[in-house]
């Protein structure tokens, strides 16, 4: 495949610039989804340590078969969300591939770029 210029990209991008602001949205609310998810796990694996460590092994117990369980099968739910929307971020980006007949990393970046939700987090001090 050739590596197509910036100026056959960028129209076909722009084009789709509501569908990249759904699947961003969609991103950003899933990744939010599972950091509740981890936090209501790492709390509820908290308590049973708590338990544990107070030799309230019946509690611990309870709580591992209960809010545990159910925390992860939370954390899976969400996970699944950010799968659904990754695969449709990728699957635009791969029409847009196949529209200017260039390889899926030509145009990846200027798909990107668009997105929020791909800029790398940025750890606060």
């Amino acid at each position: 495949m050739h590596r197509p210029e910036p100026e056959t990209i960028i129209p076909i991008v722009n084009a789709k610039s509501a569908e990249i602001e759904q699947i961003d949205q969609t991103l950003i609310h899933e990744v939010v989804g599972v950091a509740m998810a981890l936090d209501q796990l790492r709390e509820s694996l908290n308590l049973v340590e708590t338990h544990l460590n107070s030799r309230e092994f019946a509690k611990a117990s309870h709580v591992g078969y209960q809010e545990v369980a159910h925390n992860f099968v939370f954390l899976q739910r969400t996970l699944a969300g950010i799968q659904s929307a990754a695969l449709q971020k990728e699957e635009l980006i791969s029409s847009v591939a196949y529209e200017v007949m260039a390889a899926y990393e030509d145009v990846a970046p200027y798909v990107e770029e668009r997105m929020e939700s791909a800029r790398p987090k940025l750890e606060s001090s």
